[in-house]
């Protein structure tokens, strides 16, 4: 199978029934663990740091009054998918099945690997690649398919599953469903091989048991499985600490140093989002401005972009959001309401300045269930703002209209509006990707 590896990685550059693109590692064919190690890295390093081209396609930033990278940000804020300017970002879609060909190398061979690092098991650089090829598989999914619905999820196009290493595999897509099914499984089979139970500052773009199951309540979320979700969330809630904004010596809640920081693998923003960028007032007015301890760290002059622009701002999974997933699950089980308003009320104490949390306080232990899941949505906008989860939340739950105001290249305010369940919640597959995969155009047939 290492044979296999070698010749799979040195020719499947040239071989142009292989859509994925894939690079290759080098002469070596990896024999021994630290090899593996290194081979995983890359996977690790190649993973698409995309989440701020979701921020721009959701209703939390637009063009400011002088925006310098305007042109290659405008399709985006305007979801023009149809024709976008040639210098527009694009959605990732080869570099993430490239980095699931480097975790399916670790998975077919490391366990045959020889141990010449004893920093190092087999066992966990396996779950490791599992979980990887796990997350990119379900970011594939939110990008490139419907939300998950229960009822039809059997029936829905996904995406196409990349499990082994053939390149003469026809690479089809496959229902929502099985995608899904795929993904947990990896989530079972990586956390149970795992050895280490929390990576440490340095090393914490790996996953670890505790960031395992941090995926696996994100998943259940997303699938409205509000009980396994809950329980996924709680099984980790008492090493998840906060960052209290409101006493002297915290850390910024988004820094892959926080106490805060579960996996550190994505930097959500970049410089362009906070000099170029105004925050829209669907997400700033959900603010107490002058109470919410957040405004001054977030944001700078009220209104621009502060997170989340540099390497050190790393964020895949952080403790406030595990509270909040243990919120809304809760919150849609009538029995477990109390929790709910409980899990909340521990995340805004930490956030609020202590007269408005008690006023805050007061209104949450008063709120219907409705209310309650309405106010949790709210939550996750303030909280989790600019690190990728906005547009998420947008197109999993209501899939609303959105209407934004920027400014356009003539220093006039513009609006543009998204209908409410628009079918451009769903990117379409890319054209380059069903031009060098007429497969793509299978699903159904």
């Amino acid at each position: 199978m290492k044979l296999i590896h070698y010749i799979v990685v040195m020719t499947a550059l040239f071989t142009s029934c292989n859509y994925l693109d894939v690079e290759p590692v080098g002469k070596v064919i990896p024999d021994e663990v630290s090899e593996y190690r290194a081979l995983l890295t890359t996977a690790y390093s190649r993973f698409p740091q995309h989440k701020k081209l979701l921020t721009v396609r959701g209703d939390e930033v637009g063009p400011g009054m002088i925006s310098i990278t305007y042109d290659a940000w405008i399709d985006i804020v305007t979801w023009n998918d149809e024709s976008p300017d040639p210098v527009t970002y694009t959605f990732p879609w080869t570099q993430m099945y490239n980095v699931i060909f480097y975790a399916n190398s670790v998975i077919e061979d490391v366990m045959d690997a020889g141990i010449d690092d004893r920093t190092e098991t087999r066992e966990q650089l396996k779950g490791e690649a599992l979980l990887l090829r796990a997350y990119a598989h379900f970011e594939l999914l939110n990008l490139y398919a419907k939300p998950y619905d229960a009822a039809t999820a059997t029936s829905e196009r996904g995406v196409p599953l990349y499990l082994t290493i053939d390149i003469n595999q026809e690479f089809k897509p496959v229902s929502i469903e099985k995608v899904y099914e795929q993904i947990l499984s990896d989530i079972e089979e990586g956390e149970k091989l795992m050895t280490v139970e929390e990576q440490p500052a340095e090393t914490r773009y790996r996953f670890s048991k505790k960031s395992a199951k941090a995926l696996e309540a994100r998943v259940r979320l997303y699938r409205g499985e509000w009980d396994k979700a809950l329980a996924a969330a709680k099984e980790i809630l008492p090493s998840c600490p906060l960052e209290d904004l409101t006493v002297d010596g915290f850390s910024a809640p988004y820094l892959y140093t926080s106490k805060e920081s579960i996996l550190a693998l994505e930097q959500t923003g970049n410089t362009e989002i906070t000099d170029d960028m105004e925050m829209l007032s669907n997400i700033m007015d959900k603010y107490n401005q002058s109470e919410d301890l957040r405004v001054n760290l977030y944001y700078r002059y009220g209104s621009s972009p502060n997170k989340c622009y540099d390497a050190s701002m790393k964020i895949t999974f952080r403790s406030a959001e595990i509270y909040l997933i243990a919120a809304e699950a809760a919150a849609h089980i009538s029995e477990s309401l109390p929790d709910a308003k409980s899990f909340l009320k521990t995340l805004i104490k930490t956030r609020l300045s202590a007269s408005y949390y008690a006023e805050r306080e007061g209104e949450i232990d008063a709120m219907s269930q409705a209310e309650l899941i309405a106010e949790i949505a709210d939550e996750r906008a303030r909280e989790l703002a600019l690190e990728g989860h906005r547009w998420y939340d947008l197109r999993r739950t209501t899939r609303p209209e959105i209407v934004k105001t920027y400014w356009n290249k003539n220093f006039e305010q513009e609006t543009v509006t998204l209908p409410a369940n628009s079918a451009k919640y769903t990117l379409p597959f890319p054209t380059e990707a069903i031009t060098n995969n007429p497969n793509l155009n299978e699903w159904g047939k």
